[in-house]
């Protein structure tokens, strides 16, 4: 996720810097779509008392258009995924060299130990337990070979013993769980708008919770046939269900 992350950043950089060459290629796609109507591309009315939008003294719409609107949202939306993502990174960067296939490729090993000493003191255990733990831990996988050791934060908790490793284990754990974005909590309220209309506000919190599940999981197969015979068996009825 972090080389996404730093891809996407790259690209916009890349974008910003030759942004005449890139938004040529718009304005010419945009200038296509309005010969189709026979409308020419006009540059919006402005006045000297400007206040909602800047006014860029340009009579080119190429300009106009590529000053006022290309280059700020391509700065706007630089910042808010280096804001937006900037804790994360730090946290799975510090967390990122307990995994074996990246523990040499990790310049500030000391550095990132410290930040999660710092970050996460009341999870783990103390400094005098966690530090000889996680060295121990990283020379394990410095004496195999590369191509053969775990390469996600998944392959590295299998491979971690919880007895011998109790604090690299959950470190581990805290990498292989740590959300990347609200996407998740944000499509469960959204589900539960859906589902929890005026004709359903008595329903209770374990049959909200399931059919949120259908609906979320819709690509799911389910076994209708146990469906119900789980069903029917799940209390004693006066009269038996035939199927």
């Amino acid at each position: 996720m972090i080389e996404l992350i730093d891809s996407v950043l790259d690209i916009l950089r890349q974008n910003r810097s030759n942004c005449e060459n890139v938004f040529q290629k718009i304005i010419d796609q945009a200038k296509n779509e309005y010969e189709k109507y026979d409308a020419p591309l006009l540059i919006p009315r402005r006045r000297k008392g400007q206040i909602f939008r800047g006014n860029y003294p340009s009579d080119d719409p190429e300009h106009f258009f590529r000053e006022a609107i290309f280059v700020p949202y391509l700065d706007h939306l630089k910042v808010e995924i280096e804001d937006g993502f900037i804790d994360q990174k730090q946290k799975c960067r510090s967390l990122w060299g307990l995994i074996p296939k990246y523990c040499d490729a990790s310049p500030n090993t000391a550095q990132d130990l410290e930040r999660l000493l710092e970050l996460y003191q009341e999870d783990i255990g103390p400094r005098a337990a966690v530090v000889p733990e996680v060295q121990r831990w990283v020379n394990k996988w410095k004496k195999q070979d590369v191509s053969t050791v775990p390469s996600s934060a998944i392959e590295a908790l299998c491979a971690c013993h919880a007895d011998i490793y109790p604090n690299v284990c959950i470190l581990l754990t805290i990498l292989g769980t740590l959300p990347v974005s609200t996407a998740t909590s944000e499509r469960s309220f959204s589900t539960m708008r859906r589902l929890k209309t005026y004709l359903r506000s008595s329903i209770g919190n374990e049959r909200m919770t399931e059919l949120a599940l259908l609906s979320i999981h819709k690509n799911r197969q389910i076994d209708r046939e146990k469906f119900m015979n789980d069903f029917v068996a799940s209390s004693n009825r006066r009269s038996d269900f035939v199927l």
